[in-house]
């Protein structure tokens, strides 16, 4: 009897499939709690939610299929995002203190506006076949009016504002200070909230004339008598003088020598500079960079040319140099921080800092 050979038709590739697998596991359970957030948020599940409802009721209050509606708030429920309770032998679902501060719409620090908003940046990547293959659209400045302005608003006063306030507070040339500038300051929260804890400070709102409408309505909603607005573009014009404090907060300027310049030009000997800025590490080869990198990459922006690492520009100077160059100016570095330091996070997805500077020739 003659054994013949068997000859495997699919014969082993060198490697296994399985780092594939898990990458596109990964990806669509993310996107599966991507849409799901999404949705809960479209259909105002924590509106409903300040008080415990059965699955049932929920469904039926928002004419929604009961099913769906269980599963939904079971897994809403295994994110930690809603809270079980037990009544009357039922299970009742209901916001955790983090959804009804951050997930409902009508919560003065509601973050919905702002995690919809990056729902909506998704159809970016959605086209990225498109955008690959074709030149970049223009970012104009007036997108950003008003509804940006009010979503940084939010997102300010969801913890970073009150520990960004509190820890400039604690510098003694603040608290002598008598005036003030927050340059691009947007919404001015930062102004106006400083100016609460120094009541000797008058404090000024730079920035563009369309965002200045806006930091207005800010002004008169907190009642603050001690701040104003000054109109201007921080790339082509000077800030005044006479300050005693400049603050600035995420800006496409704040790396820029040449603000920096004005700043200097701007402070009364003695004064400080506050600035806390996105400094993102340009060798960064992780794959969260790359990708975070691309979306920068997928529009340019009309105000000054954008630099390829995600929050740069091309005139910007790194955070060493741009420390240095703050010294050269005449500037005494009093401290710098990580700002989730600052925020007492215990993690941040960018590596932003804060640096005090004061003016001292």
């Amino acid at each position: 009897m003659t054994t013949e050979k068997y000859q495997n038709s699919f014969p082993l590739p060198d490697e296994s499939p399985e780092k594939i697998d898990k990458i596109m596991s990964d990806a669509y359970f993310g996107a599966q709690k991507f849409y799901l957030l999404k949705t809960a948020l479209e259909l105002k599940i924590f509106d409903y939610l300040s008080d415990p409802k059965t699955s049932e009721e929920l469904s039926s209050i928002l004419d929604l299929d009961p099913v769906l509606t269980e599963l939904m708030l079971k897994s809403l429920y295994e994110l930690g995002i809603i809270s079980i309770a037990s009544k009357n032998g039922e299970t009742h679902y209901i916001n955790t203190n983090g959804s009804d501060n951050y997930l409902k719409t009508d919560s003065k620090y509601s973050k919905a506006p702002s995690i919809s908003a990056s729902f909506n940046s998704m159809d970016r990547w959605v086209k990225l076949s498109e955008i690959m293959g074709s030149s970049k659209s223009e970012i104009m400045e007036n997108v950003f009016f008003p509804e940006i302005i009010k979503r940084m608003a939010n997102d300010a006063k969801c913890w970073e504002l009150q520990k960004t306030v509190e820890y400039v507070s604690k510098f003694s040339e603040f608290k002598s200070a008598k005036k003030l500038l927050d340059i691009a300051g947007g919404h001015g929260l930062y102004g106006i909230s400083l100016g609460m804890l120094n009541e000797n400070l008058d404090a000024f709102v730079f920035d563009l004339p369309e965002v200045t409408v806006e930091t207005k309505k800010f002004i008169e909603k907190y009642n603050a008598k001690n701040v104003d607005t000054v109109q201007g573009n921080f790339f082509t014009d000077e800030f005044g003088e006479n300050y005693d404090v400049v603050f600035s907060s995420y800006n496409p300027g704040g790396k820029n020598p040449k603000v920096a310049e004005k700043v200097y030009r701007a402070l009364n000997l003695g004064g400080i500079f506050v600035t806390k800025q996105a400094f993102p590490k340009l060798s960064s080869q992780s794959t969260s960079d790359n990708l975070n990198n691309m979306e920068w990459n997928f529009s340019s922006f009309n105000a000054t040319g954008k630099g390829l690492v995600r929050y740069t520009f091309d005139t910007d100077l790194t955070f060493e140099e741009y420390v240095s160059y703050l010294e050269e100016l005449g500037f005494e570095i009093l401290e710098t921080k990580p700002v989730y330091e600052l925020i007492e996070f215990s993690e941040e997805m960018f590596p932003n800092n804060i640096i005090v500077a004061k003016k001292i020739k």
